[in-house]
Protein backbone atom coordinates (compact mmCIF):
# COMPACT_ATOMS: atom_id res chain seq x y z
CA UNK A 1 0.00 0.00 0.00
CA UNK A 2 2.99 2.42 0.12
CA UNK A 3 2.86 2.94 -3.18
CA UNK A 4 -1.03 4.02 -3.15
CA UNK A 5 0.01 6.44 -0.28
CA UNK A 6 1.85 8.42 -2.38
CA UNK A 7 0.61 9.13 -5.45
CA UNK A 8 -2.60 10.67 -6.75
CA UNK A 9 -5.25 7.87 -6.73
CA UNK A 10 -8.22 10.34 -7.08
CA UNK A 11 -8.55 13.45 -8.64
CA UNK A 12 -12.15 14.27 -9.98
CA UNK A 13 -15.25 13.10 -7.58
CA UNK A 14 -17.09 9.95 -7.74
CA UNK A 15 -19.52 10.35 -4.61
CA UNK A 16 -22.53 12.38 -4.17
CA UNK A 17 -22.32 15.21 -2.11
CA UNK A 18 -25.89 15.73 -1.91
CA UNK A 19 -26.36 12.66 -0.23
CA UNK A 20 -23.49 13.56 2.26
CA UNK A 21 -25.47 17.01 2.84
CA UNK A 22 -28.51 14.76 3.61
CA UNK A 23 -27.32 12.69 5.90
CA UNK A 24 -25.06 15.23 7.88
CA UNK A 25 -27.94 17.72 8.37
CA UNK A 26 -24.79 20.24 8.89
CA UNK A 27 -25.85 23.68 11.02
CA UNK A 28 -23.25 26.57 11.29
CA UNK A 29 -22.00 25.66 14.33
CA UNK A 30 -20.70 22.32 13.41
CA UNK A 31 -17.09 21.37 12.99
CA UNK A 32 -17.25 18.50 10.44
CA UNK A 33 -14.31 15.64 9.91
CA UNK A 34 -13.80 14.40 6.17
CA UNK A 35 -11.51 12.32 4.19
CA UNK A 36 -10.00 14.42 1.90
CA UNK A 37 -9.17 11.81 -1.27
CA UNK A 38 -9.78 13.44 -4.40
CA UNK A 39 -11.21 17.29 -2.05
CA UNK A 40 -14.23 17.07 -3.41
CA UNK A 41 -16.09 15.94 -0.70
CA UNK A 42 -14.50 18.95 1.77
CA UNK A 43 -15.22 21.34 -1.05
CA UNK A 44 -18.99 19.83 -1.18
CA UNK A 45 -19.60 20.15 2.35
CA UNK A 46 -18.87 23.68 2.30
CA UNK A 47 -22.18 24.29 0.69
CA UNK A 48 -23.93 22.70 3.95
CA UNK A 49 -22.09 26.36 5.57
CA UNK A 50 -20.62 24.50 8.69
CA UNK A 51 -19.00 26.49 10.80
CA UNK A 52 -15.52 24.56 10.35
CA UNK A 53 -14.41 21.60 8.09
CA UNK A 54 -11.33 19.52 8.50
CA UNK A 55 -10.34 17.28 5.98
CA UNK A 56 -7.40 14.75 6.73
CA UNK A 57 -5.77 11.73 4.38
CA UNK A 58 -2.88 9.76 5.31
CA UNK A 59 -1.70 10.20 1.30
CA UNK A 60 0.36 13.87 1.62
CA UNK A 61 -0.29 13.77 -2.33
CA UNK A 62 -4.56 13.80 -2.26
CA UNK A 63 -3.76 16.83 0.72
CA UNK A 64 -1.71 18.61 -2.06
CA UNK A 65 -4.47 18.24 -4.33
CA UNK A 66 -7.15 20.07 -2.43
CA UNK A 67 -4.70 22.71 -1.83
CA UNK A 68 -4.66 23.28 -5.32
CA UNK A 69 -8.16 23.42 -6.13
CA UNK A 70 -8.51 25.79 -3.30
CA UNK A 71 -5.72 27.92 -4.61
CA UNK A 72 -7.29 27.59 -7.79
CA UNK A 73 -10.83 28.82 -6.55
CA UNK A 74 -9.02 31.82 -5.30
CA UNK A 75 -6.83 32.67 -8.61
CA UNK A 76 -9.35 31.92 -11.22
CA UNK A 77 -12.88 33.08 -12.40
CA UNK A 78 -15.18 30.83 -12.99
CA UNK A 79 -14.68 29.63 -17.01
CA UNK A 80 -10.60 29.72 -16.33
CA UNK A 81 -10.89 27.59 -12.96
CA UNK A 82 -13.01 25.33 -15.47
CA UNK A 83 -10.70 25.21 -18.24
CA UNK A 84 -7.56 25.22 -15.42
CA UNK A 85 -8.73 21.74 -13.55
CA UNK A 86 -9.59 19.86 -17.14
CA UNK A 87 -13.31 20.05 -17.08
CA UNK A 88 -12.90 22.73 -20.49
CA UNK A 89 -10.75 22.57 -23.36
CA UNK A 90 -7.37 25.37 -23.39
CA UNK A 91 -3.89 25.65 -24.21
CA UNK A 92 -2.87 27.78 -21.32
CA UNK A 93 -3.02 25.52 -18.54
CA UNK A 94 0.90 26.14 -17.75
CA UNK A 95 -0.16 30.15 -17.73
CA UNK A 96 -3.04 29.87 -15.82
CA UNK A 97 -0.85 28.05 -13.06
CA UNK A 98 1.39 30.71 -12.79
CA UNK A 99 -1.92 32.69 -11.36
CA UNK A 100 -2.52 29.91 -8.72
CA UNK A 101 0.41 28.99 -7.30
CA UNK A 102 0.89 32.69 -5.83
CA UNK A 103 -1.83 30.77 -4.05
CA UNK A 104 -0.10 28.14 -2.48
CA UNK A 105 2.93 27.80 0.18
CA UNK A 106 6.23 26.44 -0.85
CA UNK A 107 5.89 23.25 0.26
CA UNK A 108 2.83 22.85 -1.86
CA UNK A 109 4.05 24.80 -5.08
CA UNK A 110 7.12 22.77 -5.29
CA UNK A 111 5.06 19.63 -5.24
CA UNK A 112 3.17 20.73 -8.23
CA UNK A 113 6.25 21.89 -10.08
CA UNK A 114 7.12 18.49 -10.26
CA UNK A 115 4.11 17.37 -11.45
CA UNK A 116 3.75 20.00 -14.44
CA UNK A 117 2.12 16.73 -16.88
CA UNK A 118 -0.58 16.53 -14.69
CA UNK A 119 -1.46 20.17 -14.34
CA UNK A 120 -0.64 20.53 -18.08
CA UNK A 121 -3.16 17.96 -18.68
CA UNK A 122 -5.88 18.90 -16.26
CA UNK A 123 -5.33 17.54 -12.94
CA UNK A 124 -9.02 16.80 -12.74
CA UNK A 125 -8.39 13.70 -15.36
CA UNK A 126 -4.90 12.64 -13.87
CA UNK A 127 -5.59 10.07 -11.12
CA UNK A 128 -5.37 6.81 -10.92
CA UNK A 129 -9.22 5.77 -11.11
CA UNK A 130 -9.99 8.12 -13.28
CA UNK A 131 -7.21 6.58 -15.76
CA UNK A 132 -9.26 3.36 -15.30
CA UNK A 133 -12.61 4.64 -15.48
CA UNK A 134 -11.36 6.34 -18.59
CA UNK A 135 -10.42 3.22 -20.66
CA UNK A 136 -13.44 1.23 -19.30
CA UNK A 137 -15.47 3.97 -20.88
CA UNK A 138 -13.75 3.75 -24.35
CA UNK A 139 -14.10 -0.19 -24.37
CA UNK A 140 -17.83 0.58 -23.30
CA UNK A 141 -18.55 2.75 -26.16
CA UNK A 142 -16.64 0.51 -28.41
CA UNK A 143 -19.68 -2.04 -27.44
CA UNK A 144 -22.83 0.07 -26.71
CA UNK A 145 -22.42 2.45 -29.19
CA UNK A 146 -25.67 4.63 -29.55
CA UNK A 147 -27.37 2.97 -26.40
CA UNK A 148 -25.18 4.82 -24.45
CA UNK A 149 -26.95 8.22 -25.74
CA UNK A 150 -30.12 6.37 -25.83
CA UNK A 151 -29.51 5.75 -21.74
CA UNK A 152 -28.21 9.27 -20.77
CA UNK A 153 -31.19 10.51 -22.89
CA UNK A 154 -34.18 8.39 -21.84
CA UNK A 155 -37.13 10.56 -21.15
CA UNK A 156 -38.29 8.80 -18.14
CA UNK A 157 -36.89 6.32 -15.50
CA UNK A 158 -38.81 3.70 -17.01
CA UNK A 159 -37.65 4.31 -20.34
CA UNK A 160 -34.20 3.87 -18.89
CA UNK A 161 -34.34 0.89 -17.14
CA UNK A 162 -35.85 -0.64 -20.01
CA UNK A 163 -33.01 0.66 -22.23
CA UNK A 164 -30.77 -0.99 -19.42
CA UNK A 165 -32.37 -4.11 -19.46
CA UNK A 166 -32.21 -4.53 -22.89
CA UNK A 167 -28.64 -3.25 -23.83
CA UNK A 168 -26.83 -3.23 -21.06
CA UNK A 169 -27.72 -6.13 -18.72
CA UNK A 170 -26.37 -9.13 -20.48
CA UNK A 171 -23.58 -11.53 -20.69
CA UNK A 172 -21.04 -8.98 -21.55
CA UNK A 173 -21.65 -6.51 -18.95
CA UNK A 174 -22.04 -9.37 -16.60
CA UNK A 175 -18.63 -11.04 -17.68
CA UNK A 176 -16.96 -7.28 -17.21
CA UNK A 177 -18.01 -7.33 -13.50
CA UNK A 178 -17.11 -10.92 -13.12
CA UNK A 179 -13.67 -9.56 -13.83
CA UNK A 180 -13.57 -6.84 -11.64
CA UNK A 181 -14.62 -9.14 -8.66
CA UNK A 182 -11.74 -10.54 -8.81
CA UNK A 183 -8.92 -9.49 -5.80
CA UNK A 184 -5.91 -9.50 -8.53
CA UNK A 185 -7.77 -7.60 -10.92
CA UNK A 186 -7.67 -4.98 -8.74
CA UNK A 187 -4.30 -5.33 -6.71
CA UNK A 188 -1.88 -6.02 -9.86
CA UNK A 189 -3.53 -4.34 -12.42
CA UNK A 190 -5.51 -1.05 -11.13
CA UNK A 191 -2.68 -1.37 -8.22
CA UNK A 192 -5.70 -0.44 -5.88
CA UNK A 193 -5.11 -2.23 -2.46
CA UNK A 194 -8.81 -2.20 -1.21
CA UNK A 195 -9.11 -5.30 -3.64
CA UNK A 196 -7.22 -7.46 -1.00
CA UNK A 197 -10.98 -7.47 1.26
CA UNK A 198 -13.42 -8.05 -1.99
CA UNK A 199 -16.01 -10.52 -1.15
CA UNK A 200 -15.47 -13.51 -3.04
CA UNK A 201 -16.27 -12.75 -6.72
CA UNK A 202 -19.61 -13.97 -7.03
CA UNK A 203 -21.17 -11.98 -3.87
CA UNK A 204 -19.33 -9.09 -6.06
CA UNK A 205 -20.89 -9.60 -8.86
CA UNK A 206 -24.34 -10.11 -8.09
CA UNK A 207 -24.48 -7.27 -5.87
CA UNK A 208 -22.55 -4.81 -8.52
CA UNK A 209 -25.05 -5.79 -10.95
CA UNK A 210 -27.86 -5.54 -8.62
CA UNK A 211 -26.98 -1.97 -7.89
CA UNK A 212 -26.89 -0.57 -11.34
CA UNK A 213 -30.21 -2.08 -12.09
CA UNK A 214 -31.74 -0.76 -9.04
CA UNK A 215 -30.13 2.77 -10.40
CA UNK A 216 -31.73 3.05 -13.60
CA UNK A 217 -34.95 2.41 -11.97
CA UNK A 218 -34.70 5.15 -9.79
CA UNK A 219 -32.37 8.02 -10.43
CA UNK A 220 -31.33 9.39 -14.24
CA UNK A 221 -27.74 8.38 -15.08
CA UNK A 222 -27.48 11.88 -17.14
CA UNK A 223 -27.60 13.11 -13.62
CA UNK A 224 -25.30 10.93 -12.34
CA UNK A 225 -21.42 12.54 -12.51
CA UNK A 226 -20.22 8.94 -11.67
CA UNK A 227 -22.11 7.80 -14.51
CA UNK A 228 -20.80 10.13 -16.99
CA UNK A 229 -17.20 8.89 -16.00
CA UNK A 230 -17.89 5.30 -16.43
CA UNK A 231 -19.52 5.80 -19.03
CA UNK A 232 -18.30 9.03 -21.11
CA UNK A 233 -15.12 8.86 -19.45
CA UNK A 234 -14.95 12.39 -18.80
CA UNK A 235 -16.96 15.22 -16.89
CA UNK A 236 -17.96 18.44 -18.78
CA UNK A 237 -19.41 21.58 -18.05
CA UNK A 238 -22.43 21.26 -19.41
CA UNK A 239 -23.14 17.55 -18.06
CA UNK A 240 -23.14 15.78 -14.82
CA UNK A 241 -20.76 17.74 -12.20
CA UNK A 242 -19.69 17.56 -8.64
CA UNK A 243 -21.72 19.74 -6.44
CA UNK A 244 -18.72 22.09 -5.34
CA UNK A 245 -18.02 22.65 -9.44
CA UNK A 246 -20.99 23.45 -10.51
CA UNK A 247 -21.35 26.75 -12.47
CA UNK A 248 -24.38 27.84 -9.66
CA UNK A 249 -22.30 26.64 -6.82
CA UNK A 250 -18.57 28.31 -7.31
CA UNK A 251 -19.27 31.67 -5.51
CA UNK A 252 -20.43 29.69 -2.48
CA UNK A 253 -17.53 27.80 -2.10
CA UNK A 254 -15.72 30.64 -3.63
CA UNK A 255 -16.57 32.55 -0.58
CA UNK A 256 -16.25 29.81 1.92
CA UNK A 257 -12.95 28.30 1.24
CA UNK A 258 -10.99 29.73 4.44
CA UNK A 259 -13.63 27.24 6.40
CA UNK A 260 -11.70 24.02 5.57
CA UNK A 261 -8.97 22.92 7.60
CA UNK A 262 -5.83 20.54 5.97
CA UNK A 263 -4.15 17.83 7.72
CA UNK A 264 -1.86 14.63 7.27
CA UNK A 265 -3.76 11.83 9.87
CA UNK A 266 -5.59 9.14 9.59
CA UNK A 267 -8.66 7.92 11.47
CA UNK A 268 -7.14 5.64 13.85
CA UNK A 269 -5.24 8.23 15.58
CA UNK A 270 -7.92 10.96 15.30
CA UNK A 271 -8.28 11.34 19.25
CA UNK A 272 -5.03 11.64 19.88
CA UNK A 273 -4.15 14.60 16.48
CA UNK A 274 -4.98 17.26 18.60
CA UNK A 275 -7.65 18.15 15.75
CA UNK A 276 -10.34 18.84 18.27
CA UNK A 277 -14.00 17.25 18.58
CA UNK A 278 -16.68 16.86 15.98
CA UNK A 279 -20.05 17.25 15.06
CA UNK A 280 -20.03 15.11 11.71
CA UNK A 281 -18.00 12.35 10.44
CA UNK A 282 -18.15 12.25 6.10
CA UNK A 283 -15.94 8.20 6.02
CA UNK A 284 -16.48 7.66 2.56
CA UNK A 285 -15.63 4.15 1.96
CA UNK A 286 -12.67 4.09 4.60
CA UNK A 287 -14.01 0.28 4.93
CA UNK A 288 -12.73 -0.74 1.30
CA UNK A 289 -9.05 -0.60 2.65
CA UNK A 290 -9.36 -2.16 6.14
CA UNK A 291 -9.78 -5.98 7.53
CA UNK A 292 -11.84 -5.89 10.88
CA UNK A 293 -9.23 -4.59 13.26
CA UNK A 294 -8.10 -1.61 11.28
CA UNK A 295 -12.02 -0.84 10.51
CA UNK A 296 -12.60 -1.27 14.61
CA UNK A 297 -9.24 0.79 15.70
CA UNK A 298 -10.66 3.21 13.07
CA UNK A 299 -13.97 3.29 14.78
CA UNK A 300 -12.25 3.62 17.90
CA UNK A 301 -10.20 7.15 16.81
CA UNK A 302 -13.41 8.36 15.58
CA UNK A 303 -16.02 7.94 18.50
CA UNK A 304 -12.60 9.33 20.47
CA UNK A 305 -13.10 12.26 18.98
CA UNK A 306 -17.08 12.57 18.52
CA UNK A 307 -19.00 14.89 20.43
CA UNK A 308 -22.50 13.61 21.66
CA UNK A 309 -25.02 12.95 18.55
CA UNK A 310 -22.48 13.61 16.44
CA UNK A 311 -23.67 12.14 12.65
CA UNK A 312 -22.07 10.51 10.72
CA UNK A 313 -22.24 9.24 7.01
CA UNK A 314 -20.52 6.42 6.09
CA UNK A 315 -19.98 4.71 2.40
CA UNK A 316 -19.69 0.85 1.73
CA UNK A 317 -18.03 -0.24 -1.45
CA UNK A 318 -17.79 -3.56 -1.95
CA UNK A 319 -15.93 -4.86 1.36
CA UNK A 320 -18.94 -5.06 3.99
CA UNK A 321 -17.08 -5.04 7.32
CA UNK A 322 -19.26 -3.75 9.94
CA UNK A 323 -17.84 -2.63 13.30
CA UNK A 324 -17.00 -5.23 16.20
CA UNK A 325 -19.66 -5.47 19.26
CA UNK A 326 -17.75 -2.96 21.65
CA UNK A 327 -17.87 -0.66 19.43
CA UNK A 328 -21.50 -0.69 17.37
CA UNK A 329 -22.74 0.04 21.06
CA UNK A 330 -21.84 3.76 20.49
CA UNK A 331 -23.06 3.82 16.73
CA UNK A 332 -27.05 4.25 16.39
CA UNK A 333 -27.74 3.97 12.36
CA UNK A 334 -30.87 5.54 11.11
CA UNK A 335 -31.37 2.79 8.51
CA UNK A 336 -34.38 3.65 7.20
CA UNK A 337 -32.41 7.00 6.35
CA UNK A 338 -29.86 4.95 4.75
CA UNK A 339 -31.68 2.96 2.78
CA UNK A 340 -33.63 5.70 1.12
CA UNK A 341 -30.20 7.70 0.66
CA UNK A 342 -28.69 4.17 -0.43
CA UNK A 343 -31.57 4.13 -3.07
CA UNK A 344 -31.30 7.77 -4.50
CA UNK A 345 -27.69 8.50 -4.15
CA UNK A 346 -26.03 9.26 -7.51
CA UNK A 347 -22.87 7.77 -6.99
CA UNK A 348 -24.30 4.17 -7.75
CA UNK A 349 -21.66 1.70 -6.29
CA UNK A 350 -22.24 2.60 -2.80
CA UNK A 351 -24.61 1.73 0.46
CA UNK A 352 -25.02 4.62 2.28
CA UNK A 353 -24.97 3.86 6.62
CA UNK A 354 -25.36 6.87 8.66
CA UNK A 355 -26.64 7.80 11.51
CA UNK A 356 -25.52 9.41 15.01
CA UNK A 357 -22.83 8.83 17.35
CA UNK A 358 -22.80 8.22 21.44
CA UNK A 359 -19.23 8.03 22.38
CA UNK A 360 -18.80 6.55 26.13
CA UNK A 361 -17.49 9.06 28.09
Amino acid sequence: MAGFERTLNFTSANEDGATELAALSLTPADHVLCLTASGARPLDLLLGAPAKITSIDINPAQNELLRLKIAAYRALGDEALHAYLGLAPTRHRLDLHRQVEVHLEPQSRAFWHKRRGAIAGGVWQSGRWERVLRLGAAGTRLIRGRHISDLFGASTLEDQAAIWRAHFDDAVWHGAVRLLSQRWFWTRIIGEPGGAFLPPPPESEARLTGLFRRASETIFFRESDFAALLFLGRHEPGGALPLHIRPENLGAVRAALDRITIAEAGLAGLGEAGLGRFDAFSLSDFGSYCGQAAYDACWRGILAAARPDARFCERVFMNPVAPGRDIARSIQPDTARSAALSRTDTAIIYDIRCGTLTPET
